[in-house]
């Protein structure tokens, strides 16, 4: 059977990106034979699980390291450059990567290798880490920053408090999405409240939707003016939990990613969790990946600060936050654009992104991205998968 890691970078490969430069990136001059006898020896030593190597540079020490080690421990090679991959390939044989227990995982996005490793049950404490000796400038430079992430994470194990967790939800909102009675009964009643901003005038009403019973919505009128972050700032101001949490009209969250979530809101380590986000395509059994379309990690849960506020027209981004940041691997949100909307509709949207631009840059519908069946992404079966606290590490 292939190793997810395989089916995932064969997909990547698949796909050539425009624009994409050649460039040196390693310079062969590691003696190989005595890095692998160290290596291996090391790995050994300390009952390693598996080996991950950071960089395949010219393919060398991989193809010696697998030529050596035993049949038993996994090998595992994590390159940021798909491009380079794809070349390196095509020079040796078809079998390269046909040995026993070694699997290539190549992407541009460090996080998809971050979330790639930890949600197959790969830890550092269980892992000998090689950065390739051979590696040099940019790429020597973002490898060792995927080894020092994946390194440094700490894993958190949350346990429930008693009582009512206080969490605002909130969202800004257009009067023509679609699927908005759906949307709005998908937050739980436990919630502290549920805050909707929507881009009409106080003198409109937002659509007639269903009364949600137990929880108490708050409806606030004001155009969104093309200005992201100012709609998002009215709506962290109506929040009045310890906690918010938003979303967009076409994402959900699942029953037990919310029940996840009222656990991480007693964890005093982290003030602002990151969520990774699937988007759905063409189907909802397969899904967008490659090049930072997987895991699209999305900062929306966070403690309500005083000095919270989002900035930027577009593609806002928040401030404030100045404890840890955290990830949660296993409550991905659900992005439902391409099941819900029309390709008019979306192209219709991103219009209105081109217009808070002020003409700085252009948002195109691109006919095609890589896709991966939606079930490779998820976390392994009998992986029990904790959060994570982000080391901190300059991006």
């Amino acid at each position: 059977m292939n190793h997810c890691f395989d089916i995932y970078s064969k997909q990547i490969l698949s796909f050539k990106l425009s624009g994409q430069q050649d460039t040196e990136l390693f310079a062969p001059a590691a003696d190989i034979e005595k890095i692998t006898a160290k290596h291996l020896k090391l790995a050994l030593q300390r009952n390693a699980q598996s080996i991950i190597l950071f960089g395949l540079s010219d393919a060398l020490l991989a193809a010696k390291i697998m030529k050596d080690k035993p049949a038993g421990l996994q090998f595992i090679i994590c390159d940021l450059h798909p491009e380079h991959v794809r070349k390196i390939k095509s020079g040796f044989p078809k079998d390269f990567l046909k040995i026993n227990n070694t699997h290539l995982l190549t992407d541009s996005s460090i996080w998809a290798h971050l979330l790639l490793l930890i949600q197959n049950d790969f830890a550092a404490a269980k892992s000998h880490l090689i950065l390739n000796p051979d590696l040099k400038g940019k790429s020597k430079e973002i490898h060792q920053k995927l080894q020092k992430l994946f390194s440094g994470l700490k894993y958190i194990s949350p346990t429930p408090l008693p009582g009512k967790p206080k969490i605002s939800a909130a969202a800004i909102l257009s009067t023509d999405e679609p699927d908005l009675e759906s949307f709005i009964s998908s937050f739980p009643d436990w919630l502290e409240e549920l805050v909707l901003v929507w881009d009409c005038a106080a003198a409109d009403s937002p659509p007639s939707l269903p009364r949600h019973d137990k929880l108490k919505i708050i409806n606030i009128h004001h155009p969104l003016n093309a200005d992201f972050s100012a709609q998002r700032n009215r709506m962290i101001k109506h929040c009045s939990g310890d906690w918010i949490i938003y979303l967009d009209a076409d994402e959900r969250l699942d029953n037990e990613c919310w029940n996840l979530i009222k656990i991480l809101a007693s964890i005093k380590e982290c003030d602002g969790w990151y969520l990774p986000r699937i988007t759905f395509y063409p189907d909802k059994n397969n899904c967008r990946a490659g090049y930072g379309l997987w895991p699209d990690l999305q900062l929306r849960l966070f403690r309500n600060l005083e000095n919270i506020k989002f900035i930027n027209k577009i593609h806002e981004q928040l401030q404030g936050i100045t404890g840890n940041y955290g990830i949660i691997p296993t409550a991905p949100i659900s992005h439902l654009t391409h099941l819900l909307k029309s390709r008019t509709h979306i192209k219709s949207k991103l219009d209105l992104f081109n217009e808070a631009t002020d003409g700085i840059f252009q948002h195109k519908l691109n006919a095609e991205f890589p896709n991966v069946p939606a079930q490779l992404l998820k976390p392994a079966k009998n992986n029990s998968l904790m959060p994570v606290i982000i080391p901190e590490i300059n991006m």
